[in-house]
Parts: structure tokens; sequence; C-alpha cells
């Protein structure tokens, strides 16, 4: 009895010695072949490889691009954020006392960084910080006169005009609060602070 060597390199015995033939295979080839054929494992290498290559290339341009993108928003809109930042420090400092004009000092930084909001509103109007803008102005514009003491004492008609003007500043300042508050969660949202 002869014995030939299998693919699995295992020694099976012959029933017969002529002619060697195996019989256990032929069934898998045939059906290997016919799966090949239509699974697409016919394609050469090269084309299976140039073809990954084109979509990782896709993939990380896309990613640069994006990004890109990303960084340029950051660095249009970081400005803005951070005077909204300092904004909403003041306004809470501006929270516990009256807005005289000329006698609060915090008034003066609060004008300046009106200005710097009004730049980021003008570079990027969509975000909201014209919102911003229009609520501290309306905070500044309902500040107390200097004298509004002397003239409270020497006419107490006024006291209602005055009450509204606090009542005004209140509103004012708590819209600005909130106003500031949306925009700098727009602007974490759109950079992933």
């Amino acid at each position: 009895m002869s014995t030939i060597l299998t693919k699995d390199n295992l020694m099976v015995p012959l029933l017969c010695s002529f002619p060697p033939v195996n019989t256990t295979n032929a069934p898998q080839t045939l059906v290997a072949a016919g799966t090949a054929e239509t699974t697409g494992a016919g394609l050469s290498p090269v084309l299976s490889w140039t073809a990954f290559g084109v979509i990782v290339t896709a993939i990380g341009v896309t990613l640069v691009v994006l990004f890109r993108r990303r960084d340029t928003r950051t660095k249009t809109l970081t400005p803005g954020y951070d005077a909204a930042g300092t904004a909403l420090v003041l306004l809470n400092r501006l929270a516990t006392k009256l807005a005289v004009t000329g006698v609060t000092d915090d008034l003066k930084d609060l004008a300046d960084l009106v200005t710097l909001l009004t730049i980021a509103d003008a570079r990027s109007p969509k975000i909201g910080f014209g919102t911003i803008v229009s609520e501290v102005n309306g905070y500044l514009a309902d500040t107390l006169p200097q004298d509004y003491a002397v003239q409270l004492a020497a006419n107490p008609a006024l006291a209602d005009t005055y009450f509204a003007l606090v009542r005004n500043q209140g509103i004012k300042l708590e819209a600005a609060r909130i106003a500031i508050v949306t925009v700098q969660r727009r602007v974490e949202k759109l950079t992933r602070k």
C-alpha cells in the first residue's frame, strides 16, 4: 500500500496503487474557484492597494480641511469669546451696586469691552455678539446721573424716574448676562473648547 502527501501534510493510505487519485479535495477546489470568481478575489493586488491608498488619502485630506476650518474659526471667535467672558465678570461685579455715570469705575471698562464685542460682531455676525452689544448698551444708557442724590433731594417727584432707571438697569444687566452665556455656549460648541 502506498501513501500520498495531502495539503494538511498527513499521510493517507491509498486503496489502490494505480492511478493515484485524490478524490477528497476535488469538490473543495471547485467550490473555492467558484467563490473566488463571485467575490472579486480575482482583482489584481496593485489595483486593491491603489484603491486603498486613494481612500486613505481622501480621508486624510478631509480631516485636514475640517481641522483647518475649525482652527480658523477658533482664531476668529476667541477674541470675542474672551471679551464676553470679561464683560460677564464686570456685569457680575456691577450687579451688586448702582451704575452711576462718572462714579462707577467699571462702566469705563465695560464701554471698552463693548467696542471689542462690536468688532467680534462684525467678524462673525451669526454668532450673536450683536445681542450682547445691544443689551450692554441698554444697560449703559440706563445709568443714573452723577448728581442723582442732589436732584432727588431737590425734587422728590424724580423718585419714580430713578426707580425706573434702576429697574431697567437690573433688567438689562440680566439680559446681557443671558446673552453672554448663550453666545459663549455657541462659540464653545463651534470651537470644541
